[in-house]
């Protein structure tokens, strides 16, 4: 045996998130026994990194704004979003808006409407800034309920499902011990895979691990190949978001020898200046405006040369004298950083930031497995191919007090739990093992194959893709995987290490799959050697395990 503990609750809460936060609790306020596991501490994920200045929520405005909010997501997700949650979030946002004090959030409201990133028309912006304090107002707020239990530190292995419905899971523990968790219901809340990629913008947690559980309980994964690149500064402070809206003070973007890089890549008709303005806009590259030359000649020229430390953009100094307060917000953080935009020597590159796609939902976060939800960025809701700015943020709240909601009625109807034998199987069958095994030295070691891994997908999956290049990549992995031992999950002294190196393994030959599928370029998906965007690729891609236990792919409506 080698899961010796036992714990007993509700309901399990995987990720400490805004939409984590959220979700436990409404739980816990409607009595349920609530453990949140985290990989960190306690506000963590993509929702609490530290190196940005603001997170924004657009909010509707009125009910005559509902069809064209809706109009706005529909056009800029090119067919890929989901009509009933789109529909659900314009509905819902206004009111959980009101909500962020609940849940220790402070929103500020923006002086003046603005257009959000890819919306093109303007509404009220709230403000999410200050981690810190929000970490601790959460914290206060946690304590006041004895049934919510917080497990730091902690990584799920794997859940346990039977007859369809989610029983349970096994963790590895703060002490690198496996644990059984017996639960009736199980809401990831994990985030997106960012961490997948050698340079990106979140912390090391959101990596993908929630994909991999939600798919081996049964679920399904949604347009994984729209994986969102925004530019990031790599100097003076590596892995800072960089303030896109700041291009409309632009002057070019440089290499070393201070040739511009873009110039050569101009369509007819746009000047330099006209494509800043455009790719000002918008955070995440995109396809679907002309600004795209400007991410693509970056990442080109990157796969060209082999170096990735960046271009420097050349700024006009009357960037620090606008008065909108969009910009002084942005410009008076970096300030703190000890980064001037003017002074300094600003260089970019395109980081990892967002995926739109994940785990396919309903209008209440359910995956279709009994018990199982799935909400924040780990689910694949509001957006397609593109989204709209400040509609992560809100889709923590609706879709997570829906989620909530929902869950706290079916706990009403449904009383299931796991044993350890179960616990026990459910781990040998992640590691692949049906018998007793021996372990062994031999083979690659986890933190090689993250790190592998991470360079494969940053150079071949990144903003420009094409048949070769993804070709390539699966060639590797594969070879990778053929190389890794995964029962070393049960003996190596840094289980949770071999486990993050099985979950990219896995979900790198995901992603490599639907992107090589998509033979045309979509919002977030450009493939290099099918430029346009095609009427026959307007569907879905769909993946989950078949009855062979495979991995199937599919396009669908």
């Amino acid at each position: 045996m080698h899961i010796k503990h036992t714990v007993h609750t509700d309901v399990l809460v995987v990720g400490s998130g805004l939409s984590g936060i959220r979700v436990t609790k409404e739980l816990a306020e409607k009595g349920h026994e609530v453990m949140m596991v985290t990989k960190t501490h306690l506000a963590s994920g993509s929702s609490f990194f530290p190196l940005k200045a603001s997170l924004g929520t657009q909010v509707t405005r009125d009910i005559a704004d509902r069809k064209v909010f809706y109009k706005d997501i529909e056009r800029m997700s090119r067919g890929m979003h989901d009509r009933k949650l789109a529909e659900t979030y314009i509905d819902e946002i206004p009111e959980a808006v009101s909500e962020y004090g609940d849940v220790g959030v402070k929103a500020n409201k923006l002086e003046d409407e603005r257009k959000a990133c890819f919306a093109e028309h303007p509404r009220d912006i709230y403000l999410l800034q200050d981690w810190n304090e929000t970490r601790k107002n959460v914290e206060q707020i946690f304590e006041k309920f004895d049934s919510i239990e917080l497990m730091t530190k902690t990584v799920v292995v794997t859940l346990i499902v039977n007859n369809g419905r989610v029983s349970g899971a096994v963790l590895i523990d703060h002490n690198n011990d496996f644990v059984h968790v017996s639960c009736s219901a199980v809401i990831l809340c994990t985030g997106g895979f960012g961490n997948i990629y050698k340079h990106n913008l979140n912390p090391n947690d959101v990596d993908g691990s929630g994909h991999i559980l939600a798919l081996d309980a049964g679920a399904e994964l949604v347009n994984m190949e729209f994986i969102q690149f925004i530019p990031g500064i790599t100097t003076p402070k590596y892995k800072t978001l960089f303030g896109e809206h700041t291009l409309e003070y632009c002057k070019d973007i440089v290499d070393d020898s201070g040739a511009s890089i873009i110039d050569s890549w101009l369509p007819a008709g746009i000047s330099r200046s006209e494509l800043m303005s455009i790719r000002s806009t918008h955070g995440p590259f995109t396809h679907t405006l002309k600004s795209r030359y400007f991410d693509i000649s970056m990442m080109q020229k990157i796969i060209e040369e082999k170096k990735e430390d960046g271009f420097k953009l050349i700024f006009d100094e009357n960037l620090y004298k606008t008065g909108d307060q969009f910009y002084s917000v942005y410009l008076d953080w970096l300030k703190q950083q000890g980064i001037d935009m003017v002074e300094d020597d600003i260089k970019i590159a395109p980081f990892a930031h967002a995926s739109n796609g994940g785990v396919s939902i309903d209008v209440n976060g359910c995956t279709g497995v009994g018990g199982l939800y799935a909400i924040g960025e780990l689910s694949c809701n509001v957006e397609g191919a593109n989204r709209l700015g400040g509609n992560s943020t809100g889709a923590c709240m609706v879709f997570g007090k829906r989620a909530g909601l929902h869950c706290n009625e079916y706990l009403k109807s449904s009383s299931v739990s796991s044993s350890i034998l179960e616990a026990e199987s459910a781990l040998l069958s992640f590691c692949h093992i049906d018998e007793l095994h021996e372990f062994s030295e031999e083979g690659l070691r986890s933190n090689q194959v993250i790190k592998e891994i991470q360079e494969i997908m940053w150079y071949h999956a990144n903003v420009v893709r094409s048949e070769e290049g993804l070709k390539t990549a699966l060639l590797k992995v594969n070879d990778l995987s053929s190389n890794f031992t995964a029962a070393s999950i049960l003996e190596s002294k840094n289980k949770k290490s071999a486990v993050k190196a099985m979950n990219f393994l896995r979900l790198s030959e995901i992603l490599l799959n639907t992107m090589l599928r998509r033979r045309e370029s979509r919002g977030a998906h450009y493939r290099m050697d099918y430029p346009c965007e095609s009427k026959e690729y307007r569907y879905k891609t769909k993946v989950k395990f078949s009855e062979t236990s495979t991995v199937t792919y599919r396009f669908t409506e």
